[in-house]
């Protein structure tokens, strides 16, 4: 199932009322629906998360299970379970059972990760963003921008022509310079 903008936006938000409950509620779960009530709570003027339903917190907090799978960290949303008080019928104990899965979240210092989870999740909700094409004119017309902001050097007329290909097929300019190896003008 291919991630979107809507999944990466929620999971950003599911995982800091995850670390709040390791941290509050050590070894406790949290059922899904009071996960999305504090979510609704935490960001009552955010459309997404307001709009959001418990049905579909398991797509979102698949997000944050890849995240701590690749860097080898305890099971954070081994805290979240369904209506039963048990987490779904998907889920395997990482450190042999469930309770000491949840244990092992309540004692890790999640803090030293922040950093690396924006940065993860930055990147999930950039890549689940489709790109949008533009014209020529357009693409032109940011190459000339970003020059003037010294965002970009000087180029020669076919690394120009490269540019705005990719430009044109949706990238940011700092996408698209660094994809050519651009540096700042």
């Amino acid at each position: 199932m291919k991630t979107t903008p809507t999944d990466a936006h929620l999971a950003r938000i599911f995982y800091s009322v995850l670390i709040e409950q390791a941290r509050s509620h050590p070894g406790q779960s949290i059922r899904y629906k009071e996960l999305l009530n504090r979510a609704k709570r935490a960001y009552p003027n955010d459309e997404v998360v307001q709009s959001a339903i418990p049905i579909g917190i398991g797509r979102r907090l698949e997000v944050i299970v890849q995240f701590v799978r690749d860097h080898h960290l305890p099971p954070l949303t081994c805290l979240a379970v369904n209506e039963s008080g048990h987490p779904g019928a998907s889920y395997r104990p990482v450190t042999g059972s469930w309770q000491t899965d949840m244990d092992s979240v309540a004692r890790y210092d999640w803090a030293e990760w922040h950093d690396r989870w924006e940065t993860h999740i930055d990147a999930v909700k950039k890549a689940a963003t489709p790109l949008k094409r533009r014209t020529e004119k357009a693409a032109l017309e940011l190459v000339h921008q970003a020059f003037l902001a010294k965002q970009i050097p000087r180029v020669q007329q076919d690394v120009k022509a490269q540019l705005v290909e990719l430009l044109k097929d949706g990238l940011s300019v700092e996408d698209a310079a660094r994809e050519l190896h651009l540096g700042a003008g």
